[in-house]
């Protein structure tokens, strides 16, 4: 119990330092189709050619995100996963598009919905546990996760629209399908009619009630947990969208945040880069995709950004943060913007000057294996240990200035990187 104890303390106290000097930004991708999308670009997801097109320009952007380790949650209306069932006779095959991206590490597919039950233009006979079965239907494993939109209060203007929240606190059944029930985890994008007045802010916490006052007050009795979707139309990626400023934008963000956070033990902020299928079959789409990547790499390679998936995120902040009434909301009326050209650091140029920094590594999070610097250049080499927050060893080795190694097979989490010596430091992957 002891050795328990100890290793716990070491933990936090560890956790307490480093939150003193950095808070990184989780980042990912996120889209959603919609019902009418055939509107603006012309495209029938329920025709074998309509759907082969769409299906073309979805696999392109999901390549590049993939190739490069990045992170996509791809949130899904009706109209394509029924594409997908049909087309690719996704119920028996186990490779259709939907169930191939989910399998991935980097992408995650989740439901995105607009119920409209009501014949005529515009409607859908599908509300979200309807789409979690339509999922589960094209071979995910876990449908259970995330609410990909929500209605976060009542409106009148410009149209009557109620919350919708609410009512998912508990398993509801579907409406098409309605011996199918569901409950999502996390809620995340609280929308507004014609988006005029959408729930912009960052951080996590559970919303204690659909009003402008309680919505963003944090209530640890509650079911769901909302994740904080960010700001607006700044971090989009339209096919119009000038990419080299919408990078800068991204990086002035961490380098504000690292700014005006840092200390604070609560701080958790998540960025976005929205996307719209409507996009997709314009010219390079996925290139530009490609090249926010590469734009923003000397931040995902310092660890000032890490790429993270919604719902890892939210693993991430439950390892820190296993009290049920922490929490994090910030608006983003409090965070200023820019498209200036950022200064950024690398930290594959690490300062070596004191004690504590006897070792070093890069990057930080860690995708696939750790670098090592070592002040003193033993020749010999140092041997160096990898433990898991519970203090159980995962990797050992012996490793030189310079040398790799591999941590492919560990699990997403916070391990503790020890030296022979006794100096250990916090790595996230």
């Amino acid at each position: 119990m002891k050795i328990v104890c100890l290793i716990l303390a070491c933990f936090f106290a560890a956790h307490k330092a480093f939150a003193q000097s950095s808070v990184p930004v989780f980042i990912y991708f996120g889209s959603h189709n919609e019902t009418n999308d055939a509107q603006y670009h012309g495209i029938d997801y329920s025709t074998p050619l309509g759907y082969a097109q769409m299906r073309g320009y979805v696999k392109a952007v999901a390549d590049t995100v993939i190739a490069n380790h990045a992170r996509w949650d791809m949130m899904l209306e009706s109209n394509f996963i029924l594409g997908c069932l049909k087309n690719e006779s996704a119920h028996t095959n186990s490779n259709d598009l939907i169930e191939w991206a989910d399998n991935t590490a980097e992408i995650e597919v989740e439901p995105h919905n607009h119920f409209k039950p009501t014949s005529g233009v515009g409607s859908n006979p599908y509300n979200y546990a309807d789409l979690a079965y339509l999922l589960d239907s094209c071979g995910l494993a876990d449908t259970s996760r995330i609410m990909g939109g929500f209605i976060w209060r009542n409106f009148t203007m410009p149209v009557a629209l109620s919350e919708d929240w609410t009512q998912w606190q508990t398993p509801k059944q579907g409406y098409t399908f309605p011996f199918f029930r569901w409950k999502p985890t996390l809620i995340w994008g609280g929308g507004s009619p014609n988006h005029i007045d959408d729930y912009q802010t960052y951080g996590i916490w559970k919303p204690q009630a659909a009003t402008t006052t309680t919505f963003g007050v944090h209530q640890p009795s509650n079911s769901l947990v909302c994740f904080g979707n960010g700001c607006g139309d700044e971090f989009v990626l339209w096919d119009t969208t000038n990419v080299q400023l919408l990078c800068n934008r991204i990086m002035n963000f961490v380098d504000t945040v690292n700014t005006h956070y840092a200390g604070n033990p609560n701080a958790f902020f998540t960025m976005k880069v929205m996307m719209n299928f409507r996009s997709f079959p314009s010219a390079n789409f996925a290139a530009k995709v490609g090249q926010i990547i590469r734009t923003i790499k000397p931040y995902t390679d310092n660890g000032s950004l890490v790429w993270r998936n919604i719902y890892e995120t939210y693993q991430t902040w439950q390892q820190l943060h296993p009290n049920a009434a922490d929490y994090f909301n910030e608006s983003c009326s409090n965070i200023t913007r820019s498209n200036a050209t950022p200064i950024y650091t690398d930290t594959r140029n690490i300062p070596i000057s004191d004690e504590a920094n006897e070792f070093a590594f890069y990057p930080n999070p860690a995708y696939q294996e750790l670098s090592f610097v070592f002040k003193s250049k033993p020749q010999s080499g140092q041997d160096v240990f990898i433990f898991d927050a519970l203090g159980r060893l995962c990797r050992e080795g012996r490793v030189q200035d310079g040398d790799k190694m591999s941590i492919d097979k560990l699990t997403t989490g916070v391990y503790w990187v020890k030296t022979g010596a006794g100096v250990q430091k916090m790595v996230k992957l």
